[in-house]
């Protein structure tokens, strides 16, 4: 999470240029899933919308800045960017996708979607 720090600096840096957006997807590391319990937080499967709504309202209040979405429970937008467990992208005014970033942890690079808004804003 403290990638979120940097995230947020991004938003007041660019966001009178460009809009972000988060949505929250299906919960990578479940604490009732198999993965190894090094979690700072316990976050269950999301078994209705209810779940999924009330995961995201604790990223809304872990402090996340710009617009916060969620994700259906047919994993659309999880499915239609190869997002889990995390991906970040630029999509154009026109829909087309200007920047898709590799998928995270390793992959989520801030840095690397900082150098593609400045190259898109200038």
């Amino acid at each position: 999470m403290r990638s979120v720090n940097k995230y947020n600096e991004l938003v007041i840096k660019y966001g009178n240029s460009v809009n972000f957006l988060t949505i929250y997807i299906r919960e990578a590391h479940a604490s009732d899933s198999e993965w190894p319990d090094t979690r700072t937080y316990s976050i269950k499967n999301h078994r209705t919308l209810t779940d999924r709504l009330e995961a995201a309202a604790g990223l809304q209040e872990f402090g996340v800045a710009g617009r916060l979405m969620v994700d259906s429970m047919d994993d659309l937008s999880l499915l239609h960017y190869g997002a889990l467990p995390e991906r970040l992208c630029v999509i154009g005014t026109n829909g087309v996708v200007l920047y898709l970033g590799e998928m995270g942890p390793w992959g989520y690079s801030l840095n690397d979607l900082e150098h593609c808004l400045e190259n898109l804003i200038e």
